[in-house]
């Protein structure tokens, strides 16, 4: 399923927020979505998604313009997990990520045996098989996560975009997250992350899509990306770049 922004123009209030951004994002590949606060990178996300209107140019979904579409065709399309969540908090694990089948259900229908199955696959593959019956309120910040997650791969959709996954998690809960994603990947599907954690590209084998004042000012590999003076360009601030010698990875760090 590809995604594709062509020269989008978005107004929220009384500025243009994107100011004619073309992207693509392709099945099989992981886009990330990086650039400093105000970038544009949530409005590029939620516009993809017919969720904000266009002012100019197109969005497609799979040659769909979302914004002809009903919310279940959307979702069946692409699932989004949000940076926040709220609401679940008085519902089960089990809950949450059968929720991510309400698009595939008739109106008042009750769930089939797929999704029973897509529910209970979805569990497994994240991790949270056994967890079934517990109140979301009662898990870590990165266990909800997962939570969240699962939702979205039980929503069975080609495409999956999420707004800062791993944030504010341990590395342990990071580490679990990133193969949970690069699987997705993997397996075909069209995923999009918005990242502050400017290592997250590299450590999901992402294309890198950095946005400034609602342009697009680097398309390209994660290797490409990390160089100190495109990113003290892009962010402001002068960074230093350190190479790993086994696998020859770069990693990025703020030069204070």
């Amino acid at each position: 399923m590809r995604i594709e922004w062509d020269n989008v123009v978005v107004q929220r209030g009384p500025r243009d927020v994107l100011g004619g951004v073309s992207l693509t994002a392709e099945p099989g590949e992981v886009l990330a979505i990086v650039g400093p606060n105000g970038a544009g990178k949530s409005t590029l996300v939620l516009a993809g998604l017919g969720m904000l209107p266009v002012k100019g140019g197109r969005v497609r979904l799979d040659g769909h313009d979302p914004r002809r579409l009903s919310r279940c065709e959307v979702g069946r399309l692409a699932a989004y997990v949000p940076q926040f969540y709220e609401g679940y908090m008085g519902f089960t694990v089990r809950d949450v990520v059968a929720s991510g089948r309400y698009v595939h259900l008739p109106t008042f229908g009750a769930p089939s045996p797929q999704d029973s199955e897509a529910v209970r696959q979805a569990l497994a593959d994240s991790g949270l098989l056994g967890m079934e019956d517990r109140q979301v309120s009662t898990l870590s910040g990165g266990e909800r996560q997962k939570v969240w997650l699962a939702g979205a791969m039980a929503q069975g959709s080609p495409g999956l975009l999420l707004d800062e996954p791993t944030s504010a998690l341990d590395p342990h809960h990071q580490a679990e997250l990133i193969c949970l994603i690069r699987r997705q990947a993997a397996e075909g599907k069209t995923v999009v992350v918005i990242c502050h954690d400017l290592n997250l590209p590299a450590m999901l084998g992402a294309k890198v899509a950095a946005l400034k004042a609602g342009q697009v000012v680097f398309w390209g590999g994660a290797a490409e990306f990390m160089q100190p003076g495109l990113l003290e360009e892009i962010f402001g601030s002068p960074f230093v770049i350190a190479r790993e010698e086994r696998t020859g990875r770069s990693w990025v760090g703020l030069a204070v």
